[in-house]
């Protein structure tokens, strides 16, 4: 019995993530957790296991709290995991015995400790297995906490900076020590091979924009820091070579903070020029692994639209791909991998037609043969889902552009359908070769089934194509990458596909300023739905708490200047051009695109007699949590689109 996807059918997945391959090789643990918050302060998750060469997985965690991020000791005896299962959103550090056992709690840091942002690694054993390194951040004093009971009492902004430092932890004593220098703030880090050092993003102040200007160094337990790479590209996923000689590392301008995807480059870990090893590739990664003796690298990311294994020979610069596929790997800008003694690689994998999985990479002539470990989602075969096809256009300068587009499985080849644009945020995400139904921002097939076509363009800005194009929008945003999107509009009417006279346009984070951005540089539109957008630049800088980023990303123009790109690309500015009737949706507490712009971009549309709706949800940060506002959301979204498109 086949069911018809909704607004909501993210609601029934379970998202897969983080999977960790014993050093035998004989099981993966992984995380499976809900895609929202419903009662509880971190969205529930539970810590699982499954055997390699085949059988059911099982439970290792209870279920009501929130444990994830196992780690397996390098003996491969003992996992390590972060767990709040004593007090609700204070997660501590857990050790549980391989061969059954129940976890027992290693850490007591006030707070909790650092949890890992999307796709960081907070936690790491000693090569010898002996400590575990972990983020935690300063606590917060018991007076500026009851301080903080009283709404009348001043806040002196950016002026009381709380580090996040790095520890250590005894694996038998429970000792801790703090090891990260003093004044620095760690946002990732690295254990070297004889555990004598530490490779880290690190930055001078703690705050959220300071992470566009985060540098690599390199320090010794309670010793100074000495930097390695101090460009203006922000610093991730730094990795040592198997004599330590070296730090592999990837770099990019990038708009969101772990969106980790990128270039890679090589430099000495005692000092020395560096250099980028993937210049010409059409690729951006986000996972790296060296190879034994250190001559080569094994790479993971996105190739275009495909994931891939590729392997980078050090000495000749030659590249060659081990492996390819239509698929989006694990966290897709942070792709999680682990390798065992074998050469196996654990991945979580998904594609337009499968939700994520466990899968076991097995070296084979060369490349990799896959094998599915898991199945936990098995409700999905009953969803009569559309049919996603990737489609190439010409866009601004003649350079060549993708897309994903969706279509009702059985839509009629005889006549167009309407469509909706759907604009990625960032801009240096991507939308990438996923699960729709699982994703609680991707409606594609919540529109497919009732007979929309959605078109969901990689502009340049995107990730996936290399280092230049991702950075081919410094500068210009709201420029050529618009006209990017609409050329693929274009082309999609000229094709057939799409009606021109049935458009609709939806967006979140970048995605939404360009939402906000379309309706007012073209009427094509029939309605429009924007999410945690951008309504006017100067504003935004003067409010947002990533100030760095736009600097960064519009050339470090004058933010002030009357006449330069702030003005320029600010849909406000061209308010008197709007006709489309817009939904506007935002978080009330966004400290990343303040709720202001909303609220102005609404006023504005109001005094102009134009339709428009607003609809702030409390609590609500910069992409949204809590599972009720979700459902409402998802739903208010199609039917906007539905009842105008």
């Amino acid at each position: 019995m086949t069911r018809t996807p909704t607004p909501e059918s993210f609601l029934d997945f379970k998202i897969v993530s983080d999977p960790q391959i014993t050093p035998d090789g004989e099981s993966v643990a992984f995380t499976v957790s809900e895609p929202l918050i419903h009662d509880t302060a971190l969205p529930r998750s539970s810590v699982w296991l499954v055997p390699t060469d085949g059988g059911s997985p099982r439970r290792l965690t209870a279920d009501g709290a929130t444990s994830y991020a196992p780690r397996w000791s390098p003996d491969g005896h003992t996992l390590a995991l972060i767990s709040d299962r004593e007090h609700d959103g204070q997660p501590q550090l857990y050790l549980m015995p391989r061969r059954f056992g129940e976890a027992v709690r290693l850490t007591g840091m006030r707070g909790g400790v650092f949890g890992g942002a999307r796709g960081v690694n907070p936690m790491a054993w000693s090569p010898d297995g002996s400590k575990i390194a972990f983020m935690a951040d300063d606590p917060i004093a018991e007076g500026d906490k009851r301080r903080g009971l009283r709404s009348q009492d001043p806040v002196e902004f950016e002026q009381s900076p709380s580090y996040t430092r790095l520890y250590t932890i005894d694996a038998a004593t429970g000792e801790v020590e703090c090891i990260s220098p003093s004044g620095l703030q760690v946002w990732e880090f690295a254990w070297s091979n004889d555990g004598s050092r530490f490779a880290a993003s690190v930055t001078d102040l703690p705050f959220e924009s300071d992470w566009y200007l985060c540098r690599l160094a390199v320090f010794e337990p309670g010793g100074p820091a000495t930097t390695l790479y101090d460009e203006e590209r922000a610093v991730s996923a730094p990795s040592w070579s198997p004599d330590d000689s070296h730090i592999a590392f990837t770099s990019s301008h990038w708009s969101d903070k772990y969106a980790q995807r990128g270039g890679v480059f090589v430099v000495p870990s005692g000092g020395g020029g560096h250099r980028e090893i993937t210049e010409s590739h059409r690729a951006t990664y986000g996972w790296i692994r060296w190879a034994e003796g250190g001559r080569e690298l094994l790479l993971s990311g996105s190739l275009g639209s495909q994931y891939g294994l590729v392997r980078v020979d050090l000495d000749s610069g030659g590249h060659e791909t081990a492996w390819s596929e239509p698929c989006t790997f694990g966290e897709a800008s942070y792709p999680a991998l682990t390798v065992d003694g074998a050469g196996r690689i654990a991945v979580v994998k998904e594609d337009s037609d499968n939700p994520r999985d466990v899968w076991l990479a097995t070296p084979q002539d060369g490349g990799y043969a896959m094998k599915r470990l898991t199945n936990m989602n098995p409700h999905a075969s009953e969803l009569d889902i559309g049919v996603t096809e990737e489609i190439f256009y010409e866009g601004a300068d003649g350079w060549e552009m993708q897309a994903f587009l969706t279509r009702p499985r059985n839509a009629p080849s005889d006549r167009p359908l309407p469509m909706v644009l759907d604009i990625h945020g960032g801009p240096s995400g991507a939308h990438q070769n996923s699960y729709a139904p699982a994703s609680p921002y991707n409606h594609a097939e919540a529109l497919a089934a009732i007979g929309y076509a959605v078109l969901k363009p990689n502009p340049r800005g995107s990730n996936g194509w290399g280092l230049d194009f991702t950075e081919s929008n410094l500068g210009d945003q709201g420029g050529k990458d618009w006209e990017d999107i609409m050329l693929g509009v274009d082309y999609c009417v000229e094709q057939g596909i799409a009606d021109p006279d049935r458009l609709g346009v939806t967006g979140n984070s970048y995605g939404g300023y360009m939402t906000m951005w379309a309706v007012t540089q073209t009427g094509r539109f029939k309605a429009a739905v924007a999410g945690m957008g951008i309504s006017e630049w100067r504003s935004f800088h003067g409010a947002t708490e990533i100030e760095n980023w736009n600097t960064i990303y519009y050339a470090h123009e004058d933010q002030y200047d009357p006449d330069g790109k702030y003005r320029t690309f600010a849909p406000l500015v061209h308010i008197d051009n709007v006709t489309t009737p817009t939904l506007v949706l935002h978080g009330e507490v966004d400290h990343v695109c303040p709720v202001h712009q909303a609220r102005q971009f609404h006023r504005a549309l109001k005094d102009k007699g134009i339709e428009v709706s607003l609809c702030v949800y409390p609590r609500e940060p910069h992409g949204w949590r809590e599972r009720e506002h979700m459902r409402d959301i998802a739903h208010r979204t199609v039917q906007w689109l539905a009842d105008r498109v």
